[in-house]
């Protein structure tokens, strides 16, 4: 798995509600692996010196630190990293470091936090592309339920602004955008794409298929993990100020449950829901709803005909 120069490193490049919290603790348990949770949109979200890509400039998660504590809260907690004063270059010198005595590097983010020409270039030298994508429709109603509550509780501001939102989810466009990229550049001939869906349904067969194609061992082991949040806390490189945050706000709890890769609910546009969880979403959201889908799907839909399938 590991060559001479140094262990096989890998990047997932994902969009939201594509399970890719559970593929990272997934390869979190290939022996020798260092695993990255999200590093260039948790330093977007929580440094000083960047801006944050996926959201808006009255929703930055420093503001919510400081409603849990702030700084010296962020000093208590004794693993991870200080993301405070850390930027794209430190990323990539450290991404781009020798990890000694590790077989394997594997880091999952958002293409859109690595946002077209402005941040292609603090992509590190080394790395293997793969991408994990799941069908909009997915994805689309489920986070904006997800924004709605957020702004219900305070700590998201979107709709006061809908049209906002709607110019910055363009996770499948970013995605695209990013793929054709890492080829044209000769960064990764044959990226990896995984229809997340057709995972769970062959989990087993696909994995074993990803693995292949990135050149690492398969083992069942890789199909079942222990439940609970010890590869967040303790394992993964992880900024200290997304650990206070998943432990006050409740983040991925759902997935840590989880001990392998189960099917998530996802209601899609227009389908046969309740009648009251129509009325959760108001018909400005619904219409902002259908306008992202019809500008993100052919996008998706293009990754899509390109997807690892199965060998029949």
């Amino acid at each position: 798995m590991a060559g001479e120069s140094g262990p096989l490193k890998v990047f997932l490049w994902a969009c939201p509600r594509t399970l890719s919290t559970s593929f990272l603790k997934c390869m979190t348990y290939v022996p020798d692996t260092v695993a990255w949770h999200e590093p260039y949109i948790q330093i977007a979200k929580f440094s000083q010196l960047t801006e944050d890509p996926m959201g808006s400039k009255h929703c930055r998660r420093s503001e919510l630190l400081e409603r849990h504590g702030g700084a010296s809260e962020v000093a208590k907690i004794e693993s991870g990293y200080d993301a405070s004063d850390k930027d794209f270059d430190w990323l990539k010198e450290q991404l781009e470091g020798d990890f000694p005595g590790k077989k394997m590097v594997f880091v999952k983010d958002m293409g859109a936090s690595i946002l077209r020409e402005s941040r292609h270039d603090k992509i590190p030298k080394g790395f293997r592309h793969t991408f994990l994508i799941r069908n909009p429709h997915k994805m689309v109603k489920p986070l904006l339920k997800l924004f709605m509550k957020a702004q219900k509780q305070g700590t998201h501001q979107t709709f006061k602004n809908p049209m906002d939102l709607l110019d910055k989810m363009r996770h499948y466009q970013y995605l695209n955008e990013l793929w054709k990229y890492v080829k044209a550049q000769g960064l990764e001939s044959r990226p990896v794409i995984i229809d997340i869906d057709d995972l769970l349904e062959n989990p087993k067969e696909m994995l074993e298929a990803y693995c292949k194609e990135i050149g690492i061992p398969f083992t069942e082991d890789l199909l079942t993990w222990p439940a609970g949040d010890d590869v967040m806390t303790k394992i993964w490189m992880v900024p200290k100020q997304t650990i206070l945050t998943f432990r006050t706000v409740g983040m991925h709890n759902g997935t840590f449950a989880h001990t392998g890769f189960q099917t998530k609910s996802s209601s899609t546009i227009g389908d046969s829901s309740s009648a009251e969880e129509e009325l959760m979403i108001p018909p400005t959201v619904s219409q902002i709803a259908s306008q992202l889908l019809d500008r993100e799907c052919p996008y998706y839909e293009e990754l899509y005909a390109e997807r690892l399938t199965l060998k029949k």
